[in-house]
């Protein structure tokens, strides 16, 4: 037994020595974050997001990390930083660097330290998760832990990876394989974590009609606007709250206030739980598109881009329970369980079997608007909790 106590010891006191090096390495890394925040880049912005990998790059080499490069063609250049590779694997860290902004949108400077407060462009979603994983790796390089972790960094996720094309699936497939777990540091709300995540699929229905003057033919056209009307209040009306939604947020049609439009577009954004659901809604999808309320009309259903469910598991549970043990163990807070409708990348983990939790990135508010902001104090917190539980399952 005094045996047991004393390894017991020796890890506690390991663990408090890497939280030390966090506290110590904070500033840093909040300044860094800051410093990637300035890059205002959407997805679509290739050439922003790879001067945002330049920075992060240079920073890896300074701090000790290994990274690699994944040139895109379409996107901004995916990064691989890691620790200890070709060692036995201890866990994935996930995260990624584009956002929903245009340049500009938060005015200048576009990063503010504001009391409690740092607002920026995707300063949680998901910048703040990046520095939050670099932090942990850090103190467990420093302090000589000498497993594999690895954090993986991707540059479309804001809009559902449709740009990687099937490089970025064979970049997830390679860079994701043998590892027992992954962690997204994604955003959160104080103290959550996300255990659960619907699958998103995004559809565009073309409705073709016949034109007509507004005058002298409304009731012989065949208004393509009113058939969209018609199918988006039938898409609504199936969403069910708690389960599958389906949300038309763009519609486009019609030249002139006095023109009859023949054409109408409606992009749709459905959200489901499972699998299974994903394939019952393309079919009620499918169902309202060949309907012709308006006779003499006719629809064609598009595919934009799927991301599959990330599906609560006994996996994840066990993967949670772990990280509640370490907060309990260490004093470090506690994690609400919640299932969220937004995706992320951890969809990717989950279906390849991965046990996944998703949400680890740091705390704060407004994501997706220009009051965007970070709690400081969820930096620390959370870089933690990751080095605890490696540490406890080292």
């Amino acid at each position: 037994m005094q045996i047991t106590s004393d390894k017991a010891f020796q890890k506690s006191n390991s663990v408090q020595q890497v939280f030390e090096t966090i506290d110590a390495n904070l500033q840093r890394y909040i300044d860094f974050l800051c410093h990637i925040c300035s890059y205002e880049a959407r997805a679509y912005d290739k050439v922003t997001i790879d001067r945002m990998a330049d920075y992060i790059v240079t920073f890896s080499h300074s701090e000790g990390f290994q990274i690699t490069r994944t040139p895109m063609e379409s996107c901004g250049d995916f990064l691989t930083v890691e620790i200890n590779p070709g060692k036995e694997k201890a866990g994935l860290f996930m995260a990624h660097m584009d956002t929903v902004f245009d340049k500009g949108a938060f005015g200048q400077p576009p990063v503010r330290r504001e009391g409690d407060r740092i607002t920026g462009p995707g300063v949680i979603d998901c910048k703040g998760g990046i520095a939050i994983a670099l932090l942990c790796m850090k103190a467990l390089l420093d302090h000589g832990f000498d497993k594999h972790v690895r954090l993986i960094l991707t540059s479309d996720e804001e809009v559902s990876n449709i740009l990687g094309g099937e490089k970025e699936q064979q970049f997830f497939r390679e860079q994701t394989a043998g590892f027992p777990c992954a962690i997204n540091c994604e955003t959160a709300e104080k103290d959550q974590v996300v255990v659960g995540r619907k699958a998103i699929l995004m559809y565009r229905l073309d409705i073709k009609g016949v034109g007509g003057h507004a005058g002298k033919h409304v009731f012989t056209a065949k208004n393509a606007a009113v058939e969209a009307a018609y199918k988006i209040i039938a898409l609504h009306e199936k969403s069910v709250p708690g389960g599958t939604t389906y949300s038309c947020n763009i519609v486009s049609g019609g030249t002139a206030a006095n023109v009859i439009p023949d054409s109408c577009s409606v992009t749709i954004d459905i959200r489901a739980l499972t699998v299974k659901d994903m394939e019952t809604a393309t079919q009620e999808l499918e169902a309202v598109a060949r309907t012709a309320f308006v006779p003499g009309t006719t629809c064609t259903v598009n595919l934009l881009s799927t991301r599959p469910p990330m599906e609560k598991t006994p996996q994840t549970l066990e993967l949670l329970n772990g990280l509640l043990n370490v907060c309990h163990k260490y004093g470090l807070g506690g994690l609400t369980p919640i299932e969220s409708g937004g995706g992320s990348d951890s969809c990717y983990t989950q279906a390849a079997g991965i046990p996944s939790i998703c949400g680890m990135g740091g705390s704060g508010g407004l994501l997706h608007t220009t009051n965007e902001f970070l709690n400081p104090d969820s930096i620390p917190l959370r870089a933690k909790i990751l080095a605890g539980f490696l540490l406890d399952a080292d």
